[in-house]
């Protein structure tokens, strides 16, 4: 009886390590299988966003857009974010919301990268008081990933912008402040026409910033706020934000219009002046 029992319990132990045995292989495929997912998920999006990018320039970085090449793949284009040293080499949207883009790529298919996207509820991107734009903090190091670096004030001093193409020109997007906020930080507002209101929000950029650079803002200029996830506490967002500054010889009027002006400023624009360039 004493070795019956002990074949049967020798028989059951087999039979528990080889389940055990098929439920690790099960779990090596299972997560093999999701690494090549995300792995071919960041190529296809490499690929497109390099496709796209060759179109900006032959032999490095010029700021020489092709709007109407852009719009035929994506009418939604409003602008295009360069930063040398580098991934960010991409254009910028903006959709009826604030989710479209989160998946889905500049060429329409869908993707985890999304597009750099500026906020659905800005009146005029880029040609008010203050533009945000979102962008995903991919683990490969691409979309908005950079911006992290520029938790360094060090950084900052060594590489002080980034270059905004729009439609309506050539712009330094010359970095003024740093911060680390919550998703639900009161520097997500836009359209701020009040010149008060304007200034108290540069105030309030300057209280939050974990540092800010000797760079002068005024509420007559134009801000761009680079935002994307942390990753340090929940919900967390690093914040990048950016004085537009004109490329040299570029004529671009820096004013900005009032809600009930813009439709007649949009029409204005051949009636520029010389717009200040630092280099």
């Amino acid at each position: 009886m004493a070795k019956n029992a002990g074949s049967k319990n020798t028989k059951i132990r087999r039979g528990a390590e080889n389940v055990i045995m098929v439920c690790l292989a099960l779990i090596v495929l299972v997560s093999g299988w999701k690494i090549y997912t995300i792995m071919r998920g960041y190529h296809e999006g490499q690929q497109v966003y390099k496709k796209i990018s060759e179109q900006t320039a032959k032999n490095g970085f010029t700021g020489d857009i092709d709007w109407d090449k852009l719009r035929k793949i994506n009418p939604d284009v409003v602008g295009w974010l360069y930063y040398k040293d580098t991934v960010i080499d991409y254009p910028i949207v903006q959709g009826e919301d604030n989710d479209r883009y989160l998946w889905t790529l500049f060429d329409g298919s869908v993707g985890g990268f999304g597009t750099l996207f500026a906020d659905a509820a800005t009146e005029a991107p880029f040609r008010q008081f203050n533009t945000i734009v979102y962008g995903h903090h991919m683990k490969d190091g691409s979309m908005f990933a950079p911006l992290k670096q520029l938790k360094s004030s060090d950084y900052a001093k060594e590489h002080p912008q980034l270059e905004l193409i729009t439609p309506e020109g050539k712009f330094h997007l010359v970095i003024w402040a740093f911060l680390n906020q919550p998703a639900d930080s009161q520097i997500y507002v836009t359209n701020i026409h009040d010149k008060t209101e304007r200034e108290e929000y540069l105030k309030l950029i300057e209280d939050l910033a974990d540092y800010t650079t000797d760079v002068k803002v005024s509420a007559d200029d134009r801000l761009v706020i680079l935002s994307t996830c942390a990753y340090e506490y929940q919900d967390a967002r690093y914040m990048v934000v950016g004085k537009m500054v004109p490329w040299k010889g570029q004529k671009i009027n820096m004013s900005y219009a009032e809600p009930e002006d813009a439709e007649t400023d949009a029409d204005a624009d051949a009636d520029t002046e010389e717009g200040g360039g630092d280099e």
